[in-house]
């Protein structure tokens, strides 16, 4: 409140959500209990009833989006609630012109820009098929001596057709059209729109093609009064640069240090100066989780049936601990992202990780660390088994010498393929990101509980 800053608590389900018949089951459900929970805070709050609505038809998703509303205004008449339409992918004034006329005078409606596709998203190796992993190259705006050809893999698909387009569609006056398109709906609705997302993808396009995209969306929007957010900061959209221009998985940028300046100023925002990065092998242990992240980590897990919950009780020690449900298919798995740090100090040292764990079943769980060196994210890791962590329900200390985990090969950063490890010795010089991946079988559904996580002597 002090900054006057808005937080958007925005449902951002990392799979696709159940929206198509039983959203009373799901979204009513959960807005309620946010609503009641959030309905006596400052007008700073709002609500966001689903991010990118998709496989559901227009009117279905109209009124069951409707119905989301009336079940948070019986609970909270107070906080702007955020509303869009369905995510068509290439015309997002189509999914707000589906929406009906709601008589809420408290909404906000937001819609996505990423057109074109074929250049937001080259190199993209987790949408719908077909995947982008091996499309880079393609220009901003259109020009006919940089085009790439097809990859094999994507001839005969969407992507190949909207290459062969991209002469009338990549060009600023295509998409200068569809954001008119959006500036027709404000006007018709008389309704407050915002750009709740735009961004590139960083790792396969032209660094100043990917800035001149920027700008041009920053500056369409703002000259039609049109709020607008990037997606995102960290990640493989954000403004930081990665260490040798190659993203990871866990790069936290610093602002002091690794911001993309020719980015930030086509978002026409001031960079702070920048000093020179400098890093020394760490030389004392941390927590990485003990009743809440470390401050500077962050926190993934794979999406499938998988639960999460931060905040468990009882836990092992302290407040809380982790458990880790439904574990059902074999590589799932949670992921603590680090500050990229040099660990050759603590490997040498006789450093380990440790931490608590119970289970009630039998469990095999790989423990490891990744190292990124030549474009390849290096994975050194200890497989747990029912000798480390009986299936008691009691709680248990695992303690793993880092010198005694072993390299098991990596991940190539550039051609998505997996490395074996040969002769390779282990690096600790550029760790990343700490992993638990489950290797039980596919069907075979477990819990795992975790607490205390931390590098200590």
């Amino acid at each position: 409140m002090k900054y006057q800053i808005y937080i958007i608590f925005d449902n951002h389900p990392a799979s696709q959500p159940p929206v198509r018949n039983d959203y009373r089951n799901f979204l009513i459900p959960v807005w309620t209990q946010m609503a009641e929970h959030y309905k006596n805070r400052n007008e700073y709050v709002i609500y966001e009833i689903l991010n990118e609505p998709n496989r559901i038809s227009a009117n279905a998703w109209g009124k069951m989006q409707g119905g989301v509303v009336d079940a948070i205004r019986k609970v909270d008449k107070n906080h702007w609630i955020v509303v869009s339409g369905i995510h068509t992918g290439n015309n997002p004034a189509e999914g707000l012109s589906f929406l009906p006329k709601y008589s809420d005078n408290k909404l906000l409606y937001t819609f996505h820009f990423y057109d074109p596709h074929v250049f937001t998203h080259q190199g993209v190796a987790w949408t719908d098929l077909p995947q982008m992993a091996s499309l880079g190259g393609v220009p901003f705006p259109y020009d006919k001596e940089r085009m790439p050809k097809t990859p094999n893999d994507l001839k005969g698909t969407w992507v190949e057709n909207e290459l062969m387009n991209y002469s009338t569609r990549g060009t600023t006056a295509a998409l200068t059209k569809k954001i008119d398109q959006v500036t027709k709906f404000i006007k018709q609705r008389n309704v407050p729109v915002f750009c709740g997302e735009f961004g590139v993808y960083m790792c396969t396009c032209l660094p100043e093609d990917r800035v001149m995209y920027y700008r041009f969306i920053r500056e369409s929007l703002e000259a039609r009064n049109i709020p607008w957010l990037i997606w995102d900061y960290y990640y493989p959209f954000g403004i930081f640069d990665p260490p040798g221009g190659v993203f990871i998985w866990g790069f936290i940028g610093d602002i002091k240090t690794d911001l993309n300046i020719e980015l930030v100023r086509a978002l026409g925002l001031v960079s702070p100066p920048q000093a020179q990065r400098q890093r020394e092998p760490l030389n004392t242990g941390f927590t990485i989780y003990d009743d809440r992240l470390n401050k500077g980590s962050t926190f993934d897990f794979s999406c499938r049936q998988t639960t999460i919950n931060l905040y468990y009780t009882p836990a092992a020690e302290g407040e809380y601990a982790i458990h880790w449900g439904n574990i059902s298919r074999k590589f799932d798995f949670i992921n603590f992202q680090l500050a990229i740090s040099d660990f050759s100090y603590l490997a040498q040292n006789r450093f380990a990780l440790e931490f608590k764990a119970k289970t009630g079943k039998p469990v095999s769980f790989d423990v490891k660390f990744f190292n990124l060196q030549d474009n390849t994210n290096w994975h050194i890791g200890y497989n747990i088994t029912s000798r480390q962590l009986p299936p008691d329900e009691k709680w248990h200390i695992i303690r793993i010498p880092l010198m005694d985990m072993k390299l098991w090969g990596g991940d190539d950063k550039r051609s998505l393929q997996w490395v074996e490890p040969g002769g390779r010795t282990i690096s600790w010089d550029n760790i990343n990101n700490l992993e638990f991946t489950m290797v039980n079988e596919d069907g075979y559904v477990c819990e795992i509980y975790l607490d205390d996580i931390k590098i200590t002597e």
